[in-house]
């Protein structure tokens, strides 16, 4: 996800903020992929019926976010990042 993130960072994740809204076009969140069975962190670029992600690095090649498997289910959405440690 880089520039936002770097390898290696923690991240603090709100496990609770959709619980009673669904994530908001800027939201940094941790999604489970939905091809693949690891989690990733991307933001919401928008919402509608469903979840579009991409990743803050626009020109990554392979990157693994809506480009290459469309919008998921908010389902697949638990928690929203909250803070970054350096």
């Amino acid at each position: 996800m880089e520039p936002g993130l770097r390898d290696g960072q923690v991240v603090f994740v709100d496990k609770r903020a959709y619980l009673t809204r669904p994530p908001h076009d800027g939201d940094v969140v941790v999604a489970h992929h939905p091809h693949d069975d690891v989690e990733i962190i991307k933001r919401v670029e928008f919402v509608d019926d469903g979840v579009y992600l991409r990743s803050d690095n626009h020109t990554e090649q392979t990157a693994q976010d809506s480009r290459s498997f469309g919008m998921i289910g908010l389902e697949n959405v638990w928690g929203r990042v909250t803070s970054v440690v350096q």
